[in-house]
Order: C-alpha cells, then sequence, then structure tokens
C-alpha cells in the first residue's frame, strides 16, 4: 500500500504540474470500505484513478484499488477442507465514463458527478492447511464487473480537493468454471473518501 500512495503522489504531482491552467487531467487516491452486499464489511481498501476530462463536461476514467479480506469467511467455508484457514483477497481494475456537473459558490467549488463503467476483479484465494504437513497455497480467479454509482468532488484549493464516492459493483461469475472459489454472481456498494488533483473544478 505504501508504494501505491507513492506512486499516485509522483503521477498526481508530474500530472499536475505538466498541464495548463485549464487542465482536464484528475488523479486521485482514495480509502474505501464494502459496506452491504456479498462481500465482507469494515475493512478497508485503498485505490487511485487516473481520469481526463474533455471540456470539463463528459470524463474518462481508470480507476484500480487492493482490497484485503474481500468475502466472509462463512460464505466461501464450504468450497474448502475443514482443516484450512482461508482468507480472500482482491484486486479491482475499470474504466468509467464520468459525468461531472460544477458550480462555483460562497462555499467554494462542488463537482456531483455519477459514473458507470465495467472492467475485472481479481480473487485471491489464500489458505493454510493446519492438518499434518501444514501447507500454504494461492490459488486465483478473475472475474468480469460492472459498476455505477454517484459522488462528488470539492475544490480546497486550487489544485487540491476532496472526494466522496459511493458505487455499486457487480461480479459475474462462471459458475462452471468456480471451482473452490466463491459459487454465484455477486454484488456490493463500496463507500471511499479520498483526495483529488486538478479534475473539472479547474475550469473557469
Amino acid at each position: 500500500m505504501k508504494a501505491m500512495l507513492i506512486f499516485v503522489s509522483v503521477v498526481a504531482i508530474g500530472a499536475v504540474a505538466s498541464t495548463p491552467a485549464h487542465a482536464q487531467v484528475a488523479v486521485s487516491a482514495y480509502l474505501d470500505n464494502n459496506v452491504a452486499g456479498d462481500v465482507q464489511s469494515g475493512r478497508l481498501g485503498l485505490g487511485a484513478s487516473l481520469a481526463y476530462y474533455l471540456g470539463g463536461h463528459i470524463g474518462l476514467e481508470l480507476d484500480g484499488e487492493l482490497h484485503g479480506h474481500f468475502f466472509r469467511d462463512q460464505d466461501i467455508a464450504d468450497r474448502q477442507p475443514t482443516d484450512i484457514d482461508l482468507n480472500t483477497e482482491a484486486a479491482l481494475a475499470s474504466a468509467n465514463v464520468v459525468v461531472p456537473y460544477c458550480w462555483r459558490g460562497a462555499a467554494g467549488t462542488w463537482c456531483p458527478y455519477a459514473t458507470a463503467g465495467a472492467g475485472v476483479i481479481y480473487e485471491m484465494f489464500k489458505g493454510v492447511s493446519h492438518g499434518a504437513g501444514a501447507e500454504a497455497f494461492e490459488h486465483g480467479k478473475t472475474d468480469f464487473a460492472i459498476n455505477a454509482g454517484i459522488g462528488v468532488t470539492h475544490a480546497l484549493i486550487r489544485w487540491v480537493g476532496f472526494r466522496v464516492d459511493a458505487r455499486h459493483l457487480h461480479g459475474f461469475v462462471d459458475e462452471s468454471s468456480a471451482g473452490e472459489t466463491y459459487p454465484r454472481d455477486y454484488g456490493y456498494w463500496r463507500l471511499s473518501v479520498g483526495v483529488i488533483f486538478g479534475g473539472p473544478q479547474l475550469s473557469p
């Protein structure tokens, strides 16, 4: 996670420094929590995104996230032998369309937005056998996923603001190849809070 934060900071500084005053490039880093649905809630994830806004009216965003303890233990317990201590992690990547609407007022510049897109969720299943001759194992699976949501950004200063975002994600599982992984389609809500550098709040 430290590596991701360093990467986001370097990209943010480079993107902002290399663009003109009316730049429409936005880089953000955020913390998130899955709050409802078919996955584990109460565990923080870390994500970052890079977006380009076409005239401030529509944006194209690339988003990536790492999330620990992704599925609930009880939902995958029957997919493994009883002597396995299993944990799941997930890496998410998506390409999204973002449609903002910005205005300036006495409280500063606010940009509510709607977003939708598609991508993949790579789930990592890691376990340790506590039986005789304990062994560790790891296997993964990639599922197609879609997402949609709303959010808002607020410019704290000309180059930096904060972002609050709520998205619903849905993963599509090929049940014929689920094997020892999660056996069916799943959906959940994700809330995130982060920092944004650049973006439509820079428009005049």
